[in-house]
């Protein structure tokens, strides 16, 4: 198998890196497309919202041409589908995991995470979700929520751990591959 940069002779910038303008016509990710961006006035800051429209990203903003007033109100509209989104599949992860699970559902955080797309606490029963996960296929947010539900049985990568893994979720190399190599953190 050929090496990555073979592949590809350019570095995939990481999200968090990434220099956006936040004006009408760039492209920002969410759950694994791109979508153009397009921002829309509005009169009141009441009104600023985000909406997906024929096929793009539609702000509607009270400070369109303020792009950290365009990328706040695209932050808070990402983070409220990321809470609604993985909710659901945390919920899911602990259906599937229940021949090794038998805890209530963890407490779920989500936040943007600079180095890792997910974490848990056994302990505590708090599992964190990286905000960017909005941005990457649902296929691949669902193997980070069932790798970090895992963790509430086996704390360490294990053979245990793997085993459930594979048994859970056959394909989870193949997802974990696609987040590497198109969605670097």
């Amino acid at each position: 198998m050929k090496s990555y940069q073979t592949k590809f002779p350019y570095r995939i910038v990481p999200e968090h890196e990434k220099k956006y303008q936040f004006t009408t016509g760039e492209l920002h990710k969410y759950r694994g497309h791109y979508y153009p961006l397009v921002i829309k006035p509005v009169t009141d800051a009441a009104c600023d919202s985000v909406e997906i429209a024929q096929g793009h990203l539609v702000i509607h903003s009270s400070k369109p041409k303020n792009p950290a007033a365009n990328a706040a109100i695209l932050d808070e509209w990402y983070y409220h589908q990321a809470k609604a989104l993985f909710a659901g599949m945390v919920a899911k992860a602990m259906l599937n995991a229940r021949p090794y699970i038998r805890t209530a559902v963890p407490r779920l955080k989500i936040k943007r995470m600079l180095d890792q797309w997910g974490a848990c606490n056994p302990r505590t029963g708090l599992l964190i979700l990286n905000l960017e996960l909005i941005k990457v296929p649902d296929a691949c947010t669902a193997f980070v929520a069932q790798h970090e539900v895992l963790h509430l049985k086996y704390p360490s990568h294990n053979t245990a751990f793997f085993t459930a893994m594979k048994t859970l979720m056959p394909d989870w190399v193949e997802r974990e591959k696609i987040l590497k190599e198109y969605y670097p953190v």
